[in-house]
């Protein structure tokens, strides 16, 4: 039996460092967020039915269809593997063709995902040359060449 004070002390540093490490990790694997592919989300769709699914994936050029706050487009993955999303919300500014996005949602059928969120992932690659045509890339390019007229004063 624990008797002394010094190793009731010990046993309480002990228990209380444990729970404190034990709630750290919890908070920090819950705030780790990782997403699938939509070549994956194919892959896995049949065994996980109602989950939220987080996908990450480039805006398909020439699928976006704005309708009010409703949103639809489709997204593809490293291997062409496309899926549809509908979000009903404000898209991030920078939102458009070739746009790298993590959708978190619901999927109510393979294939597609009901949005909750859109978020438009930092890029950990940059590329020299020139950007993909009609790319949003390629619209700040242009901005950044053509230089504003200086104001007309009087």
């Amino acid at each position: 039996m624990l008797t002394s004070r010094r190793a009731r002390l010990v046993l309480l540093l002990v228990v209380a460092t444990a729970a404190i490490g034990l709630l750290a990790f919890k908070a920090a694997s819950s705030s780790v967020s990782y997403y699938v592919t939509p070549e994956e989300f194919a892959q896995q769709i049949g065994k996980q039915t109602d989950a939220r699914w987080r996908v990450g994936g480039r805006v398909v050029p020439e699928t976006i269809v704005q309708d009010g706050k409703s949103v639809a487009f489709d997204i593809a993955g490293e291997h062409d593997e496309r899926m549809s999303i509908t979000y009903t919300g404000v898209v991030p500014n920078l939102f458009g063709p070739y746009a790298f996005v993590v959708i978190e949602g619901k999927s109510d059928r393979a294939g597609h995902l009901d949005a909750s969120s859109v978020v438009i992932k930092h890029e950990n690659e940059f590329m020299a040359g020139t950007a993909v045509p009609g790319s949003i890339s390629s619209d700040i390019l242009k901005g950044l060449a053509s230089p504003t007229p200086a104001p007309v004063g009087r």
